[in-house]
């Protein structure tokens, strides 16, 4: 579907309805799409906690940190979710925030950083589809060039037919045999090293999959 071929942002971490009133106050004027009155609520909530390393003070900063991101304000946000991350005490809260992170930080353009957050997010929770589908999305996006040969190396006809193969496999997330597929075809011809890049990528995210949460 063309409507997937975008980072997908935002609502998913907005942390519930569990603050004190300000929480509460901002959450509601998040839903209004009213961000800048969002932001400043959180801020108030924020000001107002003498306990800066709980839930709440998590949850406060994560929201905010969304409400600065949809205002543009990016570094502020970005400094907002890194203070979420440091006191998360949960691997359900540190998955919200650091996907978060990672949308920002795909947004600003810094690639290594977002592709280090959502393989986090994946670490913790290998079932988050959204995180596995940007994770792979900005991979073949931006792909590492020093690992990829297919400059100096020409593929064969069976090279190419294998990489299709495996292409298909992935599409189907079926990663460990796309991976195992390309590595047989490695030891066959050695052209296949013309997708050195795409092998690395595809192992990365096999890596994944097999990891327990």
């Amino acid at each position: 579907m063309a409507a997937r071929a975008v980072i997908i942002l935002l609502l998913f971490g907005l942390l519930g309805d569990r603050g004190p009133q300000k929480g509460r106050e901002g959450n509601t004027h998040f839903e209004e799409e009213r961000y800048a009155a969002a932001a400043a609520t959180y801020k108030d909530g924020l000001e107002a906690l003498a306990d800066t390393t709980g839930a709440v003070y998590t949850g406060l900063q994560n929201n905010r940190g969304l409400a600065l991101h949809r205002q543009g304000r990016l570094h502020a946000a970005r400094a907002a979710f890194e203070q979420a991350r440091r006191t998360a005490s949960t691997n359900a809260e540190r998955v919200r925030v650091l996907f978060n992170a990672a949308n920002l930080s795909a947004e600003m353009n810094n690639h290594n950083e977002a592709l280090r957050r959502y393989r986090e997010v994946l670490l913790l929770d290998p079932e988050h589809e959204a995180a596995r589908y940007n994770y792979e999305f900005l991979k073949r996006r931006h792909p590492d060039r020093s690992a990829d040969e297919s400059s100096f190396v020409n593929p064969s006809a069976y090279a190419r037919r294998l990489k299709k193969e495996a292409e298909a496999l992935a599409a189907r997330s079926e990663y460990t045999t796309a991976s195992a597929l390309m590595k047989d075809g490695l030891q066959q011809d050695s052209t296949v090293r013309a997708y050195r890049g795409f092998i690395k990528r595809i192992e990365e995210v096999a890596q994944i999959a097999r990891t327990d949460p």
